[in-house]
């Protein structure tokens, strides 16, 4: 294992240093001046500081990387992929990357413009998918790429009853294949994970075989990428288990109740792997030429400026996120600088980008967005330290003080939901008093929002307080006199 984490290592640095010594003609003064913005030695003393901050609640579980020109300045991992088991987390274990998933798909589908076999506005029509006609001859290829085909996303009753399923392409293609558009293709931005999953079945119908063996041929064996694999999550090998972390700051694991990967997300990765992608794709034309480079860095617009104004510009960011139950991935990079952050976590609540936005703030000389948890986290703390009482009296203002919300502004910056979880998080773990104090607390801070009083009220009714629990419902219902559940609770109570 050693060796081979060894050789891994020594592949990437081998490639990063081709491509820096091919790319040195546009390296100019002006690019070694801003190159030095932070040390390496402040960098990875303040990434030790950010991340500590998410590793000290439990948030923050998986492994951290830095690359910078031809080194690699800074390689951590922290945490367990395998908590029941104790197995660490390293650098080599493959994690799940989410919506990074998409960044592949998109290179593979600007491979086939490249070589003349579709084209960007070529329509669904041509593909003979089984869309209605009249769907068909309207979404293009460069509609699904930008998210603005009108698709709407995947995630409806059907997905949910179904996806432990649903494990091809061909098993998810059929969701929407009939149901109307949320939007006329081109006119508006819908983020849909069916558009790209609509794109993995272009690609299969053009190559006649399967997603991983395309993906496998044209840039995973391409790249030597020897350690990500597009397959089942119970296929893959040396894995990180995907633990949510939840608002008591408890960890459960969803490995088993993972969605199965399509075109849209799902596979495993490595720090180093993704690294060898990414820059292969910049830095070189292994995989893309440089007019599809630039046409992709410009979101598919018709007119893109040429790729060396992309690479020579220090407003050249690429920032590529995935997240779900148990994970959380993110990649920065900073073209001219040749500066990349890849976190990879195999925990949730989107703490792998709040890692690698901060630590490209710290490398731009930046003063880093202060570390906050998240909003149920810190109330439970807060509860525990302080107690029911002081914490129904004065969580508003502790809220305020430590900058989670102006309450005079409009909107708030957060909603009802992170207490209204917390809250039923704690009722699951059996305090209902604490659920009870939580509930009222948000009552208070959204007098306006009946949901907050229908569940202060359930927690009532759990605790077998009735008078409290139907005065509740009764405010829920005279906030909204179609709030189902508060009519079907008042003639429950008053029977």
């Amino acid at each position: 294992m050693k060796q081979a984490i060894r050789r891994s290592k020594l592949s990437y640095l081998l490639s990063i240093f081709l491509l820096t010594s091919t790319c040195s003609s546009i390296v100019s003064a002006d690019e070694k001046r801003a190159y030095a913005k932070a040390s390496d030695e402040l960098l990875m003393a303040k990434t030790d500081e950010i991340i500590k901050q998410y590793t000290d609640p439990g948030w923050f579980s998986g492994s951290v990387v830095i690359f910078k020109g031809d080194s690699v300045i800074y390689d951590k991992s922290f945490g367990f992929a395998d908590l029941e088991k104790k197995i660490k987390n390293t650098s080599t274990t493959k994690t799940r990357i989410g919506s990074i998933n998409k960044h592949f798909t998109e290179t593979l589908i600007m491979q086939k413009v490249q070589s003349g076999k579709i084209s960007l506005d070529d329509t669904l029509a041509k593909f003979e998918l089984g869309f209605p006609k009249d769907i068909a001859e309207k979404i293009t290829v460069r509609h699904l790429l930008k998210h603005t085909s009108g698709f709407a996303d995947i995630f409806n009753n059907e997905y949910y009853k179904t996806y432990r399923s649903l494990k091809t392409i061909d098993d998810k293609l059929p969701l929407l294949l009939s149901k109307p558009l949320v939007s006329e293709p081109g006119k508006k931005f819908n983020y849909s994970n069916y558009g790209y999953i609509v794109l993995g079945a272009i690609l299969e119908k053009l190559e006649k075989k399967s997603f991983q063996l395309i993906i496998n041929d044209n840039i995973l064996n391409v790249i030597n990428a020897e350690n990500t694999q597009y397959a089942l999550t119970e296929n893959v090998t040396d894995k990180a288990k995907s633990y949510q972390f939840t608002s008591i700051g408890k960890k459960i694991d969803r490995t088993s109740r993972l969605e199965n990967l399509t075109p849209d997300g799902g596979m495993y990765s490595t720090p180093y792997d993704l690294a060898l992608f990414y820059s292969k794709l910049f830095y070189s034309n292994e995989l893309l030429n440089d007019q599809s480079k630039a046409i992709m860095k410009s979101n598919y617009k018709k007119l893109a400026k040429p790729w060396s104004e992309f690479l020579n510009s220090d407003k050249t960011k690429v920032a590529y996120y995935g997240g779900g139950p148990g994970v959380s991935a993110a990649v920065e990079v900073l073209i001219k600088d040749k500066f990349m952050v890849i976190a990879l976590a195999n925990t949730d609540g989107v703490v792998a980008e709040r890692i690698s936005q901060r630590v490209i703030e710290v490398h731009q000389g930046k003063r880093y967005k202060k570390v906050m948890l998240p909003l149920g986290l810190f109330a439970i703390k807060l509860l525990e330290k302080k107690g029911d009482a002081y914490f129904v009296e004065n969580a508003k203002r502790e809220f305020s003080q430590a900058g989670y919300d102006d309450f005079t502004a409009r909107p708030l910056k957060f909603t009802a939901r992170p207490l209204n979880k917390l809250g039923y998080a704690l009722i699951n773990n059996n305090q209902l008093e604490q659920a009870i104090s939580v509930f009222i607390v948000n009552s208070k801070i959204f007098p306006e929002n009946p949901n907050t009083f229908d569940s202060l009220a359930d927690a009532y009714e759990k605790a077998e307080n009735k008078p409290q629990a139907l005065l509740n419902y009764q405010k829920a219902l005279s906030l909204d006199s179609n709030f189902e559940s508060a009519k079907q609770a008042i003639l429950r109570l008053k029977s």
